[in-house]
């Protein structure tokens, strides 16, 4: 059951309830006052009429006449009134005798009422009911000679109450009815912001995080609102702060495995060697010395490079302060086959500068671009690493990058010339592990280059 719907039947329903307990006391109260009010007329009128006959009775005893039966009958008729029954005390074989009775009750009927005496009053009062009508019976004994009786149809207050009660039990529903559709009217109104709220919520629920509920009010509605807008950022955020995660994972694996290639073809080759020629003593223990070395940069590089990408936003890597002629002489030895292989000449040029950076790290950036220089370069070409104050640059004259793909290049996978890349070994992932790298070392990376005549990489310490 809706929210709504549960709001009108319980309002519609408190409505009813107290309004028919109002309504119920109205009622009541009014049909006691009622009555009170028709007792009393009735009371005027028995007692005029009694009064009345009495006075006659007087005026036939001042001439010295006595009221008998026969007279006593003439005065009660004379009264005009159906409802005025009169009846002798003592009749033949000790039955009571009319003297004058118009209505369909008899002796015994008047005699079973229960009577009580009207306050300073000489009247006996009790309450009949006949066939649906209601009657209050008034009467006045002449002790050992008649009784005479009044009644007093009331059945009117009853009428009344009847058609009082219907139209308030109308009334009752016209509010109930009339209530609800304003309920409903003003229920739409200020649940309109909530139903905005569930289709913003329906919206994230879908993916869409970047929806927001602008409401512009200041109420509770318009507090959880903002509080809704607050939640939907923080699931955008946190979103995309796991897509990222994720995609650094899988960045993480195409990296390590781009990474160990390099060296490990240059492991594989000298352990080849190792096994099928009959080396010098000399040069057996420096391949051996070479691989043991590269085994263990390889073990830190991949320690390094998980620490790297699964590292959070404020942790920092490890930095010292080491010279331009340390980080140059490793990246010339890992690449010293691969260039000596391909013909290029790689020339470097420092005067005693120092970065700080983690040397591991820093050494597979230099690795990279001088990389990326040989596969763009021809036999023969130089590329030429250097170390200014504050940035290092390498620079080879090959192929040159279109300037349309410049930014891209840093993209993870990104090739240029994927035919190239493919028989070179590459995959894409170089350039965006140096740049990975640079930016955690606050380091910035430029790129100058014309199309057939090279490029410039800087590297800016910032």
């Amino acid at each position: 059951m809706r929210l709504k719907t549960k709001i009108i039947l319980i309002c519609c329903t408190g409505i009813l309830a107290s309004s028919m307990f109002c309504n119920v006391s109205i009622y009541h109260s009014l049909k006691r006052s009622s009555l009170e009010a028709a007792e009393g007329q009735s009371f005027e009128k028995a007692s005029a009429v009694f009064y009345n006959l009495q006075k006659k009775m007087d005026l036939v005893k001042d001439v010295g006449a006595e009221v008998d039966k026969n007279v006593l009958q003439y005065l009660v008729k004379q009264q005009n009134d159906d409802l005025l029954v009169c009846f002798s005390e003592n009749g033949q074989r000790g039955e009571a005798a009319e003297i004058f009775n118009a209505t369909v009750f008899g002796k015994s009927d008047f005699e079973a009422l229960d009577y009580e005496e009207v306050w300073e009053s000489s009247l006996d009062v009790a309450q009949m009911d006949w066939e649906g009508k209601h009657f209050l019976v008034y009467r006045q004994s002449e002790y050992g000679r008649w009784t005479t009786y009044k009644l007093e149809d009331i059945s009117y207050v009853w009428e009344r109450m009847g058609m009082l009660g219907v139209r308030l039990a109308a009334l009752i529903f016209a509010v109930a009815a009339a209530v609800c559709l304003v309920l409903l009217a003003v229920l739409n109104m200020v649940l309109r912001p909530l139903q905005e709220l569930n289709e913003g919520a329906k919206q994230i629920a879908k993916g869409r995080y970047g929806e927001r509920i602008a409401l512009g009010r200041r109420d509770e509605i318009g507090e959880l609102s903002e509080n809704f807008n607050l939640m939907a950022e923080a699931v955008e955020h946190r979103t995309r702060r796991m897509e990222e995660t994720e995609r650094k994972k899988t960045l993480f694996m195409g990296n390590l495995t781009h990474e160990l290639k390099t060296p490990m073809t240059a492991i594989s080759g000298y352990a080849k060697t190792l096994l099928t020629a009959r080396l010098p003593e000399e040069d057996r223990e420096e391949a051996l010395s070479y691989i043991y070395e590269e085994s263990c940069r390889l073990e830190r590089l991949s320690r390094k490079m998980m620490n790297l990408l699964l590292l959070e936003e404020n942790d920092q890597i490890h930095l010292e302060k080491v010279s331009a002629s340390v980080l140059f002489h490793h990246a010339k030895e890992a690449c010293g086959s691969s260039l000596a292989e391909d013909g290029i000449i790689l020339e470097c040029r420092e005067n005693g500068e120092a970065f700080s950076v983690d040397v591991d790290l820093f050494t597979e950036v230099l690795i990279n671009l001088i990389d990326n220089g040989r596969k763009a370069s021809r036999r023969g070409d130089r590329i030429i690493l250097s170390a200014t104050q504050g940035a290092i640059e390498v620079v080879d004259f090959g192929k040159g990058i279109p300037e349309g793909e410049r930014e891209k290049i840093l993209e993870p996978f990104y090739m240029i010339d994927k035919s190239r890349s493919r028989k070179s070994g590459g995959a894409g992932l170089g350039l965006a592990i140096a740049a990975l790298i640079l930016e955690r070392h606050h380091c910035k990376i430029e790129i100058e280059s014309k199309v057939g005549q090279g490029t410039r990489m800087i590297l800016h310490f910032v």
